[in-house]
């Protein structure tokens, strides 16, 4: 739901078009017109801004210039100059209508959620609702949307379903009050009750992606994670915007996800979303040797993507491969708009400070604190790169001018601590670390808590915080990484290196940074460390060789072994499964369709394994002896031979009672390759 206000933004600046006529007379808005044409062509946000505040100078009574200089402040993230602009448009607002200042409160209440204040956002987002019931705008429901998302980020469920039912009112179509309601119902642990809600929209509109993406985190509550992962291809299927779309689902199962996904390559012809949703599963689950073939064919066949070269760079360098990923990086920088420009610094210089090239690495992050001047991480980030290439007093700085610009970011408190540390101010270190443990509160990848509490002397808070975050995703071998360098920390250097190992059995494969960081210098010199490194170094070896080669990889396919029985004239009859209900089926490479009897079909449909919405029409098809005949045609949303599954497969009922169940060509290739053992009577399927 938090994606409805991003929608609700686009509408609400489509409401300000009024509010340009406010300009004094005798000038155009020119500049305002020529800063709103640069941000359009993804132009340099400085000079819209300029030009924007130089319009605001000759024409103060323009809303529009304020809220222009607004939004960039809100993409900068500097939501504080953002609230003070809004401040100055409505102190400046001359049309004193209710419609002007519902908008303007408007802006208001989603800054102030920004800010993280969302109770301020329930309570302005409350003033702008009541004058748009006054006014009776037509951007009521829209409000309404913000005022329920607002109310249940503060879990409070009874008055998010209260507005939703006035949504309802307004407009009895909307597919989403309901599922702004289902939200609303998972959040509560109500999972049966939000699929029956979310099961009565798709009878209504099966092509709205919002539907899908809730289906999928009532799955994910109930632990049913392949009906989860189902409905997560469905949501890439129908969703416009993938980005939003967390890959993490997958990992629940993701011997499935791989086949499912592999099945959806192989029976699409225009598969780049798959083979792009492979390649990303692949990264994510930290196997970079499978990943870049995948998105070097992509790039290959399609040309040079931003984000497919981002995502490459970063399998390089996590692969210690740092010139292929700057590289890559740099290319993406070529393609990109100005307005993007400084993102790219800032992800170039994190693969500058993991190889060791700090001065790089400082100067790309200069570039992007001026670009982002409100930003802590650009602070802490050089603050790092300057401890690490000695120089302490210009981190120290850096460290304190980010806590300066935001005070709630923990990591740049843990870096001044161990600074201070180092420096012998034991109170002032002190101090940094109950900062951190005050403000880093959630169990999270990225969390540094767990190291403030070492260095209060916490050691055992220190390990169970870990611990927790480890449990959240255990597959993730940055955090047993981090727990590696807790470990050496403490002075547990068997329990590090072990760490360290499990760590490098999960994929962490950055060398250039285990080189440079002082959190490994406890075990840095024995032999099981050397010789750990040594080992996975040489499989790094391999594992590049692979990606450089382009080619899969046979071990971690999918292989199915499935008994079989010979029958006359060389079909071969498999134990399967349809739907859930255990079959046996006809093997035939001669045939062409999947076809099932008539009486299969009905014993299906009357107990529950087909229902009449998997009854997709008629189809000729043609049998071997070359007669042709008109069927029914069915889906079967899960066709089953062993391991290897295959998904929504069309299939023809025979009007036959006699008739097998047969599997046919059109469906077997797309379980990957097969073979056939005859001497041991096995059919082998690799996916």
């Amino acid at each position: 739901m938090r994606k409805f206000i991003t929608l609700t933004l686009a509408a609400l600046c489509l409401a300000l078009q009024p509010l340009s006529a406010q300009k004094k007379e005798g000038t155009d808005n020119f500049k305002y017109h020529k800063a709103c044409e640069i941000l359009d062509e993804g132009g340099d946000p400085a000079e819209a801004r300029k030009l924007a505040s130089e319009n605001i100078k000759e024409n103060p009574g323009h809303i529009d210039s304020y809220l222009l200089i607004a939004g960039i402040d809100r993409r900068e993230k500097d939501f504080s100059s953002a609230l003070r602009l809004v401040d100055q448009a409505m102190k400046n607002n001359t049309r004193k209508s209710g419609f002007s200042e519902a908008v303007l409160l408007w802006w208001k209440g989603i800054i102030y959620d920004e800010l993280g204040d969302t109770r301020k956002a329930v309570e302005t987002m409350q003033q702008v609702v009541k004058i748009a019931r006054k006014e009776k705008s037509e951007h009521l429901s829209s409000m309404l949307e913000n005022l329920a998302q607002f109310h249940y980020d503060l879990k409070e469920y009874d008055a998010s379903d209260k507005v939703y039912h006035e949504i309802k009112k307004l407009d009895e179509s909307s597919l989403l009050p309901e599922i702004g309601l289902a939200r609303n119902l998972i959040a509560r642990e109500k999972y049966d009750e939000a699929l029956t809600i979310l099961d009565e929209c798709v009878k209504y509109d099966r092509d709205y992606a919002e539907i899908y993406r809730f289906r999928m985190r009532a799955y994910e509550g109930k632990k049913e994670y392949k009906k989860m992962i189902d409905a997560m291809i469905t949501l890439y299927e129908k969703s416009d915007d993938t980005d939003y779309i967390s890959i993490d689902c997958f990992k629940k199962d993701r011997k499935y996800a791989v086949a499912v996904i592999r099945e959806k390559i192989a029976s699409e012809k225009n598969n780049g979303l798959w083979r792009a949703v492979l390649a990303t599963f692949y990264k994510e689950s930290h196997m970079y040797a499978e990943a870049i073939p995948l998105l070097s064919d992509l790039m290959e066949e399609y040309g040079f993507d931003e984000d497919l070269l981002e995502e490459r760079a970063d399998c390089y360098d996590e692969m210690g491969m740092t010139e292929l990923a700057l590289a890559d990086i740099n290319k993406a920088m070529e393609l990109t708009d100005q307005r993007n420009y400084a993102y790219y610094y800032g992800r170039r210089s994190d693969i500058y400070r993991y190889a060791g090239m700090y001065e790089e690495a400082i100067d790309d992050l200069g570039k992007y604190i001026e670009r982002y001047p409100t930003d802590a991480y650009g602070y802490y980030a050089r603050g790092w790169c300057q401890e690490l290439s000695g120089d302490s007093k210009g981190a120290m700085e850096d460290y304190n001018e980010g806590i300066a610009v935001d005070e709630n970011y923990p990591y740049i408190y843990l870096m001044r601590g161990t600074l201070h540390m180092e420096n012998g101010d034991a109170e002032k270190a002190a101090a940094d670390f109950e900062t951190v443990v005050a403000k880093d509160t959630t169990v999270m990848g990225g969390s540094c808590r767990h190291y403030a509490l070492n260095f209060l002397g916490k050691a055992e808070e220190a390990e169970e915080w870990m611990n927790k975050i480890i449990e959240k995703d255990p597959d993730d071998p940055g955090e047993w990484y981090d727990k590696a360098c807790l470990y050496a920390r403490m002075g547990r250097c068997d329990d590090a290196v072990a760490a360290l190992r499990v760590s490098f059995e999960k994929g962490y494969r950055s060398f250039p940074h285990i080189e440079h960081d002082n959190d490994m210098d406890p075990i840095r010199e024995r032999d099981d460390f050397r010789s750990l490194v040594a080992q996975y170094k040489q499989i790094l070896e391999t594992e590049i060789a692979k990606s450089a080669k382009n080619v899969d990889d046979e071990e971690d396919m999918v292989v199915s072994e499935i008994d079989m029985k010979k029958m006359y004239g060389g079909t071969y009859e498999i134990p399967c499964s349809v739907n859930g209900l255990p079959l046996k089926m006809i093997f035939d490479t001669g045939a062409s369709d999947v076809t099932i009897s008539s009486v299969e079909a009905s014993f299906m449909l009357k107990n529950g394994y087909l229902s009449e919405n998997d009854v997709k029409g008629k189809k000729h098809y043609m049998t071997a002896s070359g007669d042709i005949h008109e069927g029914t045609i069915l889906k079967l949303k899960e066709v089953k031979l062993g391991d290897a599954v295959l998904k929504n497969i069309e299939a023809s009922v025979v009007h036959s009672q006699k008739a097998p169940l047969l599997l046919g060509q059109s469906v077997l290739e797309k379980f990957g390759t097969i073979t056939i053992d005859n001497v041991n009577s096995k059919l082998l399927i690799k996916q």
